[in-house]
Formats: C-alpha cells, structure tokens, sequence
C-alpha cells in the first residue's frame, strides 16, 4: 500500500477554493480495517490508532455517505434551508446550479448533528467562511471528485468513522466538534485496490 503522488487536477481546484475536507489515496491496497487505520493514520499522525478501533466503523451506503445536501436523483447539491432572494423570491433547499448569480438577503438552515455520519455533500460544499468558487464550479468539483473516489460502475465500501468521541482519538477533530461537524470515512474500490481517506474538522 502507498500513497498516490498526484491526484487529478480538481483536488487542487478544490483546495484552491478554501475547501476543508482533506482527502489521501492509497494505490495496491487492502479494504481491511487495518488497511484503513493505517491509511486514517497517514493522514492524521497524532491519532490515537487503539482509540479509533475502539471507537469504531460503521459501513454505510452511498445514499448515507451523501447525506441530505445531494439530490442523487438529479446529481445535484442542494443548499439546505429557506431563502430569500434580493429579488424576493422565497427559496426551498435549492439546487447549487441554480444559485449563480443570485444574491441571498436572509435566511438559514440546520447543522447536521455533530459526529452523526455521513453529510460528506454538506461537509464538501459548506465552510464556515464559504467556498471561493462559485455555485455551478462547486458542482463540477464535486462531481470530479466524487467519480474518482467512487468510480461510476465498480463496487465500494464506505467506512463511516464519523463520533462525537473522535476528539478522544484526536484533537484534530476538536474544532469541528464546537459546530461545524467532524467527518472520517475510508472508501476502498477492490477493483482498483484503491483506499481513500476523507478527513475534516473545521470552526469559524
């Protein structure tokens, strides 16, 4: 097993954008769970490898994985909440592609819980400060990544590690745990003999 040196372009991108998820990919490895502690340790050193197997992994499906801040039926990002417009009108969980150009006046939403699982859409595409792209470049993004790290067609497994006790394994996940959320999943594609980390942990 060993890290992948150069990822596709979009990865950049997103980090160029001030995204906060943190993503590291392993080529030739198992989809064991050692394989992914390993992997999770590469990312984050100063986790506490024994506390983290303590804690656990859930398997979960893609729907899961997405959470509520993806249409997979239309493949798209929502903004979840309710809006109003400089134009006035009144805006339900729109589409991210629908929102270029549109100035939002008021409005809000619900956090998911911290540590709940799942929520990568919301963890992708909202930061604290915002993404600097816009909403149709968030999109493409998170299309690019999400076909690379979950190629279209190959079986997965997606390990949620997400717990409110993360901050126990590490204090990486301490700031993410006064709103933001913390995130942790390790996906595996046995056709690829590809591990990905997806870490995050964030606060204004």
């Amino acid at each position: 097993m060993h890290p992948r040196d150069l990822l596709p372009p979009v990865f950049d991108d997103y980090a160029r954008a001030f995204g906060v998820l943190e993503f590291l990919v392993f080529d030739d490895a198992d989809g064991d769970e050692d394989a992914a502690l390993t992997a999770i340790t590469a990312l984050i050193p100063e986790i506490d490898r024994v506390k983290l197997r303590e804690l656990g992994a859930r398997r979960i499906d893609d729907r899961a994985f997405f959470g509520d801040w993806y249409d997979a039926d239309a493949d798209a990002l929502l903004r979840r909440g309710s809006y109003r417009t400089k134009d006035k009108r009144q805006l339900v969980d729109p589409r991210l592609t629908d929102l270029d150009d549109v100035e939002i006046k008021s409005g809000g939403f619900s956090n998911p819980s911290c540590g709940g699982g799942g929520q990568f859409a919301y963890a992708f595409s909202w930061t604290p400060y915002g993404l600097r792209a816009r909403p149709s470049e968030i999109q493409r993004m998170f299309s690019e990544i999400r076909d690379f790290i979950l190629p279209p067609g190959l079986r997965h497994e997606i390990r949620d590690w997400s717990s409110p006790r993360l901050p126990e394994a590490a204090r990486y996940f301490e700031a993410g745990m006064e709103w933001w959320g913390v995130f942790l999943f390790t996906i595996h594609v046995p056709t690829l003999s590809r591990l990905t980390v997806i870490a995050g942990s964030t606060t204004d």
